[in-house]
């Protein structure tokens, strides 16, 4: 599941690259920097290694040689490296005179240098991790002057090796696993900074990728938490250039759906317009029919006649209303109905037309919440239609469902911030599996037995939708049969001092 969220997200995919391409040329530069920081380290230690030698053979030959401690180091290398014999102290000159009487020649290996120390010969060899300490030890194949590698003790050593022109020797070891241990050290530590800052780096690419991506998100956001009838445009404000192509090609579908959606509502709107003049004129005419002195079979038809032009009326009024709702009609009265209203004077508004329902059916009616003691604040910033087409609707549909003899509550509840206008009946209810499917246009629950438009839930969500308001339906009493249904109406209400701007938008258009 996350890997397949992975492949489909852009910054995921963008950021797998990255990491992948990063991650390959840190590991090569790593590897190389490593090999050459390991190769630079080994010539330290090798370059160290004969300085410390050059240092003991200097001590060894200072009694020899006069001034070897204080000869710059190319002069005395000169002078280690040369052929010339070593100055002889006075038993030496005895031994030379004793080897003139007994006829040998004292300067026959004068000229000879030794370049190795031939194997099976033993060899004193200094060691660095004793103290300068020699030990002797025999040689296998034979040791040549400068750098090798040499096995002491059953442990592998690299020995720097000078000879003197005497024929005498000084050489010097240090232990591979020292020298190694200290290599490494200093590989990793030329290597660190780089793996530091790999993390670094992706930290950085993934936080400007994300960064030039958020316009984006803002406006998948801004389109998510439009509504239904919103269609806007999209702002440009901080698109990239490479989505800007997309962003404009959004705006202009939504345009062709605007001018889509306005032509059919349009149409929606003009034919319900023009069918209710006509229907008009016929519930007239079966009114006048109804006074004539009609037979007994005559009058049952009329009867019929005048119930269905009167649903009929009723359907193509609430066609109207659904049609100004879709039309964003609520819209543009939000903006020139916020002046203060009170709730007192709305469920007047609505229950008066359906008076004579709630006496015909003996429905025992209530509204509570609504403290005539006390003076009423007025509310400030909200659409006074659209609250008022929700509430007209949910009345509606209670007292139509809702059996003789029976009970329909309003109840009203307002705090600072939020109003709640709450719709309660006793009627048979709506199935919790049905309750999304109602809001739909035109859907009624199958068995119900009653005529109706299907529209009346559909206007209470589109106006619902505009105002920015939440409608909740749920058993007024569970447990019971018939359950009824609690219809709520929930809207947050604008600050004071927003609201005060919109009214003084008002007064000023």
């Amino acid at each position: 599941m996350f890997f397949s969220t992975l492949r489909r997200s852009l910054l995921g995919r963008t950021l797998a690259a990255v990491v992948t391409v990063s991650a390959l040329l840190m590991i090569l530069t790593a590897a190389a920097l490593f090999w050459w920081a390991r190769e630079d380290a080994l010539a330290m230690q090798d370059a160290h290694l004969e300085d410390m030698t050059a240092a003991l053979a200097r001590a060894d030959v200072a009694a020899l040689v006069p001034r070897a401690l204080t000869m710059d180091p190319k002069q005395f290398a000169e002078r280690i490296e040369s052929d010339q014999p070593l100055p002889m102290r006075h038993h030496r000159m005895m031994m030379r005179g004793m080897m003139n009487r007994m006829g040998m020649d004292p300067d026959r290996n004068a000229g000879e240098r030794r370049t190795a120390i031939p194997a099976g010969e033993s060899v004193l060899v200094r060691l660095i991790t004793r103290q300068g300490q020699a030990v002797s030890t025999t040689l296998e194949k034979a040791l040549p002057a400068g750098l090798s590698t040499l096995e002491i003790d059953g442990e592998p050593h690299r020995v720097c090796l000078v000879f003197l022109p005497n024929g005498r020797y000084t050489a010097l070891a240090e232990p591979m696993a020292m020298r190694e241990a200290t290599v490494l050290e200093q590989a990793k530590t030329a290597v660190m900074p780089l793996l530091v800052l790999l993390p670094l780096l992706l930290f950085a690419i993934s936080a400007v990728l994300w960064r030039a991506l958020r316009p984006l998100k803002r406006a998948a956001a801004d389109v998510k938490g439009r509504s239904a009838t919103d269609l806007a445009p999209l702002s440009y404000a901080g698109v990239p250039l490479e989505i800007a192509p997309f962003v404009e090609a959004v705006n202009d579908l939504l345009a062709r759906v605007q001018a889509a959606r306005t032509r059919e509502i349009r149409f929606t709107a003009d034919a319900a317009h023009e069918l209710r003049s006509p229907l008009t004129s016929l519930t007239i005419e079966a009114e006048h029919l109804k006074r004539l002195n009609l037979s007994e079979e005559a009058r049952p038809i009329v009867e019929n006649l005048e119930s269905g032009l009167a649903r009929s009326v009723h359907q193509v009024s609430q066609l109207l209303l659904f049609a100004r709702a879709q039309a964003g009609e609520s819209a543009a009265v939000l903006a020139r109905d916020a002046k203060p209203w009170y709730l007192s004077e709305l469920v007047g508004d609505v229950v008066e037309p359906i008076l004579p329902a709630i006496a015909e059916k003996s429905i025992r009616f209530e509204v509570e919440g609504l403290d005539t003691d006390t003076p009423e604040a007025p509310v400030k910033g909200v659409s006074r239609a659209a609250i008022q087409a929700m509430v007209r609707n949910l009345v509606e549909n209670a007292v139509h469902y809702t059996p003789a003899r029976g009970a329909v509550t309003v109840r009203v509840e307002r705090s600072a911030r939020d109003l709640s206008i709450v719709v309660s009946d006793t009627g048979p209810g709506i199935p919790e599996s049905e309750r999304e499917r109602v809001f739909d246009p035109f859907y009624r629950i199958a068995g119900s037995g009653l005529p109706g438009t299907g529209l009346g839930l559909a206007i209470v969500r589109t106006y619902a939708e505009t105002v920015g308001a939440r409608i909740e339906l749920a058993d007024a009493r569970p447990g019971e049969v018939p359950p009824g249904l609690k219809a709520s109406v929930r809207l947050a209400l604008p600050a004071a001092s927003d609201a005060d701007e919109t009214d003084k938008a008002t007064e000023d258009a």
